[in-house]
């Protein structure tokens, strides 16, 4: 990783400030779009080097998706389940492609969490 841990304090810390701005959040995963976990807040029962693989992966599909049918750049996938939701949105920071996703529970407010998820994808783009 480019910067090393001054990189990965600051995308720490991202994910962290969104974790605490979230409504019934549950966790943050930061990860590169290959699935390495750089950051991550909430719940670690959840598992977050598992839910970066996933989450890199559910980005590349909606990257193929969006392509296939003409959509255009993706900018946020959603998935809702019975328990909550999962907001995710691609990002750079250093010329390095990085998703964060947002797992949060079923009371939160769907539009705050991808505003949420979008503001902290904006603050790691440099």
């Amino acid at each position: 990783m480019t910067g090393g841990s001054e990189w990965q304090r600051a995308v720490q810390a991202v994910a962290v400030e969104l974790h605490a701005r979230l409504e019934r959040p549950l966790a943050v995963i930061v990860a590169t779009q290959d699935g390495l976990e750089v950051g991550a807040a909430g719940d670690k029962r959840l598992a977050p080097g598992r839910l970066a693989a996933i989450t890199s992966s559910m980005s590349a599909i909606g990257d193929v998706v969006s392509k296939e049918s003409g959509l255009g750049h993706v900018r946020c996938l959603t998935v809702e389940a019975e328990l909550g939701y999962l907001v995710m949105r691609a990002t750079r920071r250093d010329g390095i492609g990085l998703v964060v996703a947002a797992l949060v529970g079923r009371g939160a407010l769907l539009g705050l969490a991808m505003h949420a998820v979008a503001d902290a994808a904006r603050g790691l783009d440099r």
